[in-house]
């Protein structure tokens, strides 16, 4: 018996930089969810962020139509930046 071939899910994925633009971290969610967040609800979750060749974690949160990342020690990457001025793509 044939499987139907699965719809590919399509998902929003976010990307913050800072610094000198050299310094960026990104994550992805679902459309129902990006939604919500530019509409004001509250999301967080963890990713890494990337410098210089360099990998660390980082905290994404988002409230009231504003984000915000933290790096390593509570470092401050992106604070309460309008959702926005995210780069948004559709991915799959």
């Amino acid at each position: 018996m044939k499987k139907k071939a699965a719809i590919p899910r399509i998902y929003i994925e976010l990307t913050a930089v800072w610094g000198n633009d050299d310094a960026d971290s990104s994550i992805k969610v679902s459309r129902r969810r990006w939604k919500a967040i530019q509409e004001g609800a509250e999301y967080g979750t963890s990713g890494w962020g990337r410098y210089e060749g360099s990998r660390f974690p980082v905290v994404w949160s988002f409230s009231d139509g504003k984000v915000s990342v933290y790096g390593p020690d509570c470092l401050d990457c992106v604070i309460d930046h309008p959702v926005e001025e995210l780069i948004v793509e559709e991915v799959k």
